[in-house]
């Protein structure tokens, strides 16, 4: 496996090796904000616009945090799968190179947007809420065969390194009174094998523009508990609430339309009450994990911290009461 980063100024020979790109062609490259686990880099030439992604083997964070390269693979497997499954939905994989951990995916159109600087901003789309929990619906009832997919993804090691330890444990170790909660929640999501799980399904991770909704990002995704990814995007959509309370209507509905297409697809799924359970845990790996989320002040902080306490306690039965904790702890 080659050590070496791509940059900038390495990245054109590394499309000249790949086949992708002729010695010699004009390239404009742009170094993009691959988040915390990633180099992105996007590449224009006369005849090709791609995105380069290369998995990072630390995370730029504060806390020490290592996770296996090998998960870009896993990635480029998966939007080749996603593609089959719900055509349109994922950008196409041009190239995927298991030495540099690297691979080459079509750039999103001119005018699409990754889906967090819209919600920050109070542009809430229900539209695309909804085209995302259909996406993702699709996903997890078409690969609910063991004989099939479990075999495909049955490596566990990123989502461990990436989701599990750095924020389920870390919360354990950090929170004492949640602990138990949150440790019983592991143990179940450990011992449940379902699907294909994204893992991170986040709204930086939704590409969206006129015409089109893709999802992204799937480096940790696994066979396993699909009520992480209803989980996950829940949560997100929370937080956003916390942080923009005049917007909170707008995101419960957003959250609302992504359950109700994601149901609607006919998806193994677990009991509400669970689902909502997790989105107390992954509340508070956002304030105390080794990833929080920096757009929270820190009166926010603790009001998050307020609602994953009351979500893991006593976990309600419904969406709606999920969002009704949320406005209680104001």
């Amino acid at each position: 496996m080659s050590a070496d980063l791509l940059t900038p100024g390495t990245v054109v020979d590394h499309l000249v090796g790949r086949g992708l790109v002729q010695s010699g062609s004009e390239a404009q490259v742009v170094e993009l904000g691959g988040g915390v686990s990633n180099v992105v880099l996007a590449v224009r030439t006369p005849s090709l616009r791609v995105v380069v992604k290369q998995s990072l083997p630390r995370l730029r964070v504060e806390d020490e945090w290592f996770a296996k390269r090998e998960r870009a693979m896993t990635e480029a497997d998966v939007l080749r799968l996603g593609a089959e499954l719900t055509p349109g939905s994922v950008p196409a994989v041009l190239d995927a190179d298991p030495d540099a951990c690297a691979l080459v995916i079509e750039e999103a159109p001119d005018g699409w947007t990754d889906w967090k600087q819209d919600l920050l901003h109070g542009q809430v789309d229900t539209r695309v809420a909804a085209e995302v929990g259909r996406v993702v619906g699709v996903w997890h009832r078409e690969t609910a065969d063991p004989d099939t997919y479990a075999r495909r993804f049955g490596d566990h090691e990123a989502f461990e390194q990436l989701r599990v330890d750095p924020y389920h444990r870390t919360v354990i170790r950090r929170r004492p009174e949640i602990a138990s909660a949150v440790a019983a929640l592991v143990d179940r999501m450990e011992s449940s094998r379902a699907c294909l799980v994204h893992g991170d399904l986040s709204p930086k991770n939704i590409l969206a523009g006129p015409g089109g909704v893709w999802v992204v990002d799937a480096e940790v995704a696994h066979f396993g508990d699909p009520a992480f990814d209803r989980a996950f995007m829940t949560n997100h959509l929370m937080l956003k609430a916390i942080h923009r309370p005049q917007d909170a209507s707008a995101y419960r509905a957003a959250s609302s339309a992504f359950n109700e297409a994601y149901l609607a697809q006919g998806p193994p799924d677990r009991e509400p009450a669970y689902v909502n359970g997790h989105v107390g845990c992954l509340m508070a790996a956002r304030v105390d994990g080794k990833s929080p989320a920096e757009y929270l002040t820190g009166p926010e902080r603790e009001v998050a911290r307020a609602v994953a306490r009351r979500l893991l306690d006593r976990p309600p039965d419904t969406l709606e009461g999920a969002w009704s904790a949320l406005e209680g702890s104001r």
